[in-house]
């Protein structure tokens, strides 16, 4: 794994709270980058990743990342829509004050692929599955998922 897509790994660990090993199983993390680097810029993206890799391992890590990434007025919109993809599979319009603002095809909210929507962590997260997509076995849906009453 090359050094960017290894940074672009610990951020999405940071900022989903899912462990590497879980981030690198659903196997859309090149694509998400990709979408990252298509929305704004290449630049931009190294920027909120050299950000990233320049917060300290230490007890206050999560202090850093609210305070120089999420709170900051570019990183802040992108690393959000990035939080957003990983849940749902879905790419959301930054707005006209954004970093995309401009960049032809990020206008409206979209699916980015059917193995986005599949691997959407929202599923991981109420133990269930992506609707339509996977077949859980006959009768399963009367069932309360995993965890549902625990």
């Amino acid at each position: 794994m090359n050094k960017r897509l290894n940074e672009f790994l610990s951020l999405s660990a940071d900022l989903t709270g899912f462990d590497r090993l879980e981030i690198m199983g659903t196997g859309v993390m090149a694509e998400y980058l990709e979408v990252l680097d298509q929305a704004v810029s290449v630049a931009v993206v190294d920027r909120l990743l050299a950000v990233h890799a320049g917060l300290s391992d230490s007890a206050d890590r999560t202090q850093g990342l609210s305070d120089q990434i999420l709170d900051d007025e570019q990183l802040g919109p992108l690393a959000r829509n990035l939080l957003v993809l990983w849940y749902t599979g879905a790419w959301q319009p930054l707005g006209s004050g954004g970093p995309s603002a401009g960049q032809p095809g990020q206008e409206s909210p979209r699916i980015v692929s059917p193995a986005a929507y599949m691997a959407g962590l929202q599923w991981r997260t109420v133990a269930a599955h992506p609707a339509g997509a996977l077949p859980p076995g006959f009768g399963s849906w009367s069932y309360p998922p995993l965890g549902a009453f625990a």
